[in-house]
């Protein structure tokens, strides 16, 4: 006996009080996990999902991600581009021991144990198990930027080069590269 697609599900001969969904419902949620099942499997790098954000580690209750920027590496930009992701933003400074000159309210804070602050250097360590360079040497975190408050003057975020293994790139004098951002976990 096949049920109708606008027949409803009876669970009343079990004693239940759920919520009876029609067939279609069901049909459709169905469906919908499936969709979501396929771009979880395609995963970053693939055609479907290129603008994306990339995955790279979880680290101290913080899912980290590479997010494409349009326009120049500003504060402002790297900020933007997270908001728009619907991600949060980690300073140069990590926050752990409260404001700096390097963290402000309204980046990220997160905990770690190393004798180091400078974010890219934290997730070097994690990804690379590197320290060196400031995080240029660690090639998952190329062409990334971080909110960086008084770092230069004006509203230059900071960032690595990992082809020129070059630290301290000012973000106004490049364009369209990477924003990190931060999803909290779990979700």
């Amino acid at each position: 006996h096949g049920l109708g697609v606008q027949q409803k599900l009876s669970y009343t001969e079990l004693g239940c009080s759920c919520e009876v969904l029609e067939r279609s419902d069901v049909t459709k949620k169905m469906w919908k996990f499936l969709l979501l099942a396929a771009v979880v499997i395609t995963g970053p790098g693939s055609s479907f999902s290129q603008s994306q954000p990339e995955y790279l580690t979880l680290f101290s209750g913080w899912v980290f991600y590479k997010v494409r920027a349009t326009g120049a590496m500003t504060n402002t930009n790297v900020k933007a581009t997270c908001e728009e992701a619907g991600m949060g933003y980690p300073c140069y400074g990590s926050g752990s021991n409260g404001p700096s000159s390097y963290w402000v309210p309204g980046c990220i804070t997160y905990e770690h144990t190393y004798s180091y602050y400078n974010t890219h250097q934290v997730l070097s360590r994690k990804l690379c198990g590197l320290v060196s360079g400031s995080g240029s040497e660690c090639q998952p975190l190329d062409d990334t930027f971080v909110f960086c408050p008084n770092c230069w003057d004006g509203d230059s975020a900071w960032g690595v080069d990992f082809e020129s293994n070059s630290g301290d790139l000012q973000g106004a004098s490049y364009n369209d590269k990477y924003a990190l951002c931060v999803a909290e976990w779990p979700w």
